[in-house]
C-alpha cells in the first residue's frame, strides 16, 4: 500500500470518523498522518530518552497495540472500506498507546535542582527523571518506617 493511501486513511481516522480525541499531552495528534505517527513513535520509544521509564511489559503492550494498527491500516487500504468494528479497534488501540505513553513521558520528564549537600555550603545541580525522584523518595521512607520498626523492638 503506498504512502498517499496510508495518509488518506489515517486523515480520515483521525477526522471523520473520531477516532482519536488528541489533547495538549497525547501522543497522538489529530490531523497528522497515523502512519507517520506510529513511525515517530517508534522513534521515541528507541531514543532512550523520551520515554526512559517505561516498564518492559508496557513497552510491549505498546508495540503490541501499534502492531494491530498497522496491520488494519495494511489490511483496508481505502477509508469508506474500514469497518466499524475495525475503526473501533484502532480507537481502543490509540488510546492504550496514549495512555501507557503518556504516563511513560511525564516519569521520564528530566528535573533538574541545585542542592547543597549536607555539611556542605556548596550547591551542586542534581539531575533526575520524575520516577527516579520518587523511587528515591519511596527508598527513604522505607528506610526510615524500618528504623523506627528497629529502633521501637530494642526498647
Amino acid at each position: 500500500m503506498n504512502c498517499m493511501k496510508l495518509a488518506a486513511v489515517a486523515s480520515f481516522l483521525l477526522f471523520a470518523s473520531g477516532v482519536a480525541h488528541a489533547a495538549k499531552d497525547e501522543i497522538f495528534v489529530t490531523g497528522k498522518p497515523l502512519a507517520e505517527q506510529l513511525q515517530r513513535i517508534d522513534v521515541e520509544l528507541n531514543d532512550g530518552k523520551t520515554f526512559s521509564e517505561l516498564k518492559l511489559d508496557d513497552r510491549s503492550r505498546v508495540r503490541e497495540a501499534m502492531g494491530r494498527m498497522r496491520v488494519t491500516l495494511e489490511r483496508y487500504p481505502g477509508e469508506s472500506s474500514i469497518p466499524s468494528a475495525a475503526k473501533a479497534d484502532l480507537f481502543n488501540d490509540q488510546q492504550i498507546v496514549n495512555t501507557v505513553l503518556t504516563q511513560a513521558r511525564e516519569d521520564s520528564r528530566l528535573i533538574c535542582r541545585r542542592e547543597k549537600a549536607t555539611g556542605s555550603n556548596f550547591a551542586v545541580t542534581q539531575c533526575l527523571t520524575l520516577a527516579q525522584r520518587e523511587r528515591m523518595k519511596e527508598d527513604a521512607r522505607r528506610q526510615l518506617n524500618t528504623a523506627q520498626r528497629v529502633g521501637s523492638s530494642s526498647n
